[in-house]
């Protein structure tokens, strides 16, 4: 009988302290009881993140998180994040979330949880007028030019032919200044991001797809009400149109629908 009462109060206090860990370690209660979330978007990806003539943080990623900021009721503070840090600051507690032009990997999924998609783009090539490229066949003997440890940088590893020299630079402003200085034959990047430096730079355009990239918001594994909360955000934002309306205001058109898991 005393055994028996022993590993029942044993029992109980190991589900009282296991209650006190999950509730401590809920993101989603914490980030409104603290009254801020901190979210890391790529300032230098344009249209997604960028800096505008205010000296702000602008673009539809910070457009976004500022709905999700809005519909939590708390303030935001944006931390400008490239994208080879996006997951370690995740996973080191440094962010609540990333939304950064974050395409949603398998590989990516073992490390972080992401939610719904909020946009599906494509990674394109992107090179001068001049340059004759058709497919990934014509870059053989060329320099292209990617941002390490982006979806830009995986799919054209997986695709590039054999022979096509692959330049990595650290960040997206970097990937394109190389093209902008003619240090590359051409670029791998998002198409939203192309279509403005086309705009910019009329020599430049858009020669042909690489791969499609639907994006998610990032967050630690094993936050499950944060999760849903924000798959539920997401799904109301998209049923009252306002997603649609900041794709269209930054990428000129709107997904005519979102793949959700």
């Amino acid at each position: 009988m005393r055994t028996f009462l022993k590993a029942a109060v044993l029992g109980l206090g190991l589900a009282i302290v296991s209650a006190g860990v999950a509730s401590a370690q809920n993101l989603l209660d914490d980030i409104i009881k603290r009254g801020v979330i901190n979210v890391g978007v790529s300032l230098g990806t344009p249209p997604y993140g960028l800096t505008n003539s205010s000296m702000e943080p602008d673009g539809y990623d910070v457009e976004l998180a500022k709905l999700i900021a809005r519909d939590l009721g708390v303030k935001i503070n944006i931390v400008d994040t490239v994208a080879s840090n996006r997951i370690p600051n995740l996973t080191s507690n440094k962010l609540d979330l990333v939304i950064s032009s974050f395409s949603i990997t398998p590989e990516r999924a073992k490390a972080i949880a992401f939610t719904n998609t909020v946009y599906v783009d494509q990674q394109v090539l992107l090179a001068p007028k001049d340059n004759k490229f058709a497919s990934l066949a014509d870059l053989k003997g060329k320099k292209i030019g990617v941002t390490r440890s982006t979806t830009n940088d995986i799919a054209l590893t997986k695709r590039a032919v054999e022979g096509t020299a692959i330049q990595r630079y650290d960040d997206d402003a970097s990937t394109s200044q190389a093209l902008l200085a003619g240090q590359v034959d051409g670029i791998v990047t998002s198409g939203g991001l192309a279509q403005v430096f086309s705009q910019k730079s009329p020599n430049l355009e858009t020669k042909f797809p690489v791969a499609s990239a639907p994006m998610g918001l990032g967050i630690r594994r094993g936050e499950h009400d944060f999760l849903h909360w924000l798959n539920t955000d997401i799904f109301m934002l998209w049923t009252t149109g306002e997603i649609q309306a900041l794709q269209k205001k930054w990428m000129g058109a709107a997904n005519p629908e979102l793949p959700r898991f």
